[in-house]
Order: C-alpha cells, then sequence, then structure tokens
C-alpha cells in the first residue's frame, strides 16, 4: 500500500512538473506570436525600446523582468498602454491569456540574475 501511494505521488509529482514546462513552453510561443515582434530584446522593437527610455534599460525586456506580476501583464494585454493597444478576446483568448502573462510574469524570475 505504501509503495502505491508513494509511486501515485512521484507519478503526479511527474505529471504537474511536465504541466509547468508545457504552460512554459505554451507560453514562449504566445509570446513570440503576440509579443517578440515589439517587445523582443534589441533594436527595432519599439516597445522593448519605449520600456528602456521611460522604464531604463534594466526594465526594457519583458522576458528578463523579476517586477511583473501575472494580473498586471494580463491587464495590459487586455486593456492596452499608452502606444500598446489592447488585444481582443478574440485575437488572445482568455485561457491564452493567461498562459501569456504567467509566462511573462514568470520568465525573468526564472532566469536568475540578468
Amino acid at each position: 500500500m505504501r509503495n502505491a501511494i508513494a509511486g501515485a505521488a512521484l507519478c503526479l509529482a511527474f505529471a504537474s512538473s511536465q504541466a509547468v514546462a508545457a504552460d512554459a513552453s505554451a507560453g514562449k510561443l504566445l509570446f513570440d506570436r503576440h509579443c517578440a515582434e515589439c517587445h523582443a530584446p534589441g533594436f527595432g522593437h519599439p516597445g522593448t525600446q519605449q520600456l528602456g527610455w521611460t522604464r531604463g534599460a534594466e526594465r526594457a525586456v519583458l522576458e528578463q523582468r523579476k517586477d511583473l506580476a501575472a494580473a498586471y501583464v494580463s491587464a495590459i494585454v487586455r486593456n492596452g498602454l499608452v502606444e500598446m493597444p489592447g488585444f481582443r478576446p478574440t485575437e488572445i483568448s482568455n485561457a491564452n491569456l493567461k498562459v501569456l502573462a504567467e509566462y511573462v510574469a514568470g520568465a525573468g524570475k526564472k532566469r536568475g540574475s540578468r
């Protein structure tokens, strides 16, 4: 009985880690599809440049930031901010927005100090 419980717990832990990896991978794909054109690192990305000018170089690249909360990212993506337009639910579904926001909020934290 103990072995069965331990085995089940191990399977659940493995499945959970696989789900987290899948969400991160899906979040990266969503970021690349909807956000990278403006928010990827480097020259020629207006969102990154604007954030660099207004918030400083350390806050310019979204995937490297450690100070973003998923709820904040969701609100900005859905409603827009300054030059950034909002994305309608027909463009990014609520489910995809949740995955995307969690990816952006956690990407910089997972990369360590950058």
